[in-house]
């Protein structure tokens, strides 16, 4: 980056993102700082001993830039240009429409001990990133901060369903870099160009019909409370319990334990422990998520089933289809389910667009700029109140000054008269 190019940013950084200097270090100081610690990945106790500052002020004025560079997000953020009907790139040409192409990537990062199994994959504790880039490689659209343990489709049904998501023109579609099949009259390393509703439903795990066997099972409500006490059990066995479920073999030993309680039952792994167990895990993590990440969405804790209007209830449908039929349907057993499950799902809590970023620094300036107007006032209204007391000390000690010489007057002349 040359000086033109550093003064540029600058003064971009200044005027749209409000960025300020320091007592101690300039705004041309501040970014060179911050791009020194994005490009080359240096630690803050490295460039605290480059500085010779601490490293509250270092990580400080790196927030300070990377708050300045958020508000940019309109201006770096490109917006994206469908591809015209003469457009003549190999790789780009089949597309015609097509206004950009998006696709995930993992980044490594160290969470809290209690975070941990819903970060985990088999490739370590990593985060999702959701980008969609144009046919230049510009960036339109970044969705960071989903844990790494959800897959691709659900990542993706949130950014289209976000207040401040990934919006796509009618009649413009984007095009998935990996799980989507190939058009015959496209090279089988292109892929096929497809519309937002089949894009969604072609990231969703296709439904594959099953045959149904002789051993189908039909559950009572003991054998369910049975099953998910026995589930618990297993959680509080760290013999069985993993990061993010249970150790290989978990079903057979829950087929002991199911035969214990209920023996007259005579249920078998496979099939019907694993098929209610699936059919548990999938109905909870629905549940769990209408309840704690959706406005629209209550509890009753007396009937044990979601809440919520018809139309509410059929919006969230269109992008969760694993949600049918489960209003107003009877969960009992959600509470203990949690401590199964519970801290093993995602739960976008860290996902967050620039625009949702941008919002939040916004509405924490202005709580902070009316602390501080509150505390100017309180300051100045004791003021005006020691004003007050201390102006009759000084009129009392007026009258004093001006009683004072009178009276030594009088006694003088008194004197005189004495003699």
């Amino acid at each position: 980056m040359d000086r033109r190019t550093l003064g540029k940013l600058c003064y971009l950084l200044t005027t749209r993102g409000q960025l300020q200097g320091t007592r101690n270090m300039s705004i041309s100081k501040l970014v060179i700082s911050f791009l020194h610690i994005i490009a080359h990945n240096v630690k803050n106790r490295v460039l605290k001993r480059q500085t010779s500052r601490s490293d509250e002020t270092v990580s400080r004025q790196f927030h300070l830039v990377l708050n300045s560079v958020l508000r940019l997000h309109n201006i770096l953020l490109k917006k994206p240009k469908p591809i015209p009907e003469n457009h003549t790139d190999e790789r780009w040409k089949w597309f015609k429409g097509c206004l950009g192409a998006l696709d995930g990537t993992y980044i490594n990062v160290k969470v809290p001990a209690d975070d941990k199994p819903r970060y985990r994959t088999k490739k370590g504790k990593i985060t999702n990133v959701l980008g969609v880039c144009t046919l230049n490689m510009q960036f339109s659209y970044v969705l960071p901060g989903w844990e790494g343990s959800a897959a691709d489709g659900r990542v993706l049904r949130d950014a289209i369903s976000r207040r401040n998501g990934l919006k796509i023109p009618q009649g413009k579609s984007q095009k998935s870099l990996k799980g989507v099949t190939t058009a015959k009259d496209v090279p089988t390393s292109q892929p096929i160009l497809l519309s937002p509703t089949e894009l969604v439903e072609s990231s969703m795990p296709m439904k594959v019909k099953r045959k149904t066997h002789s051993t189908k099972h039909l559950w009572t409500k003991q054998e369910d409370a049975a099953l998910v006490d026995c589930l618990v059990k297993l959680s509080k066995d760290l013999a069985w319990k993993s990061e993010n479920g249970f150790r290989t073999g978990y079903l057979l030993h829950l087929e002991k334990l199911m035969a214990a309680k209920v023996p007259s039952s005579n249920l078998k792994a496979t099939p019907h422990n694993e098929s209610r167990y699936k059919l548990l895990k999938r109905q909870f993590h629905v549940i769990n998520e209408m309840i704690n990440h959706s406005s629209g969405f209550g509890w009753n804790d007396v009937l044990k089933c979601i809440t919520t209007s018809k139309d509410v209830f059929d919006d969230w449908v269109k992008s969760h289809p694993t949600a049918i039929g489960l209003r107003n349907k009877e969960f009992s057993h959600l509470d203990d389910l949690m401590f199964v499950w519970g801290k093993d799902h995602a739960t976008r809590v860290g996902a967050e667009t620039p625009a949702d970023v941008v919002e939040e620094i916004n509405l924490y300036d202005e709580e902070t700029d009316t602390f501080k107007c509150e505390i100017d006032e309180h300051a100045e209204f004791h003021n005006d109140e020691e004003y007050v007391r201390e102006e009759p000390k000084k009129s009392k000690m007026e009258t004093q000054d001006s009683v004072c010489p009178s009276n030594k007057k009088a006694t003088a002349r008194k004197k005189k008269k004495e003699v």
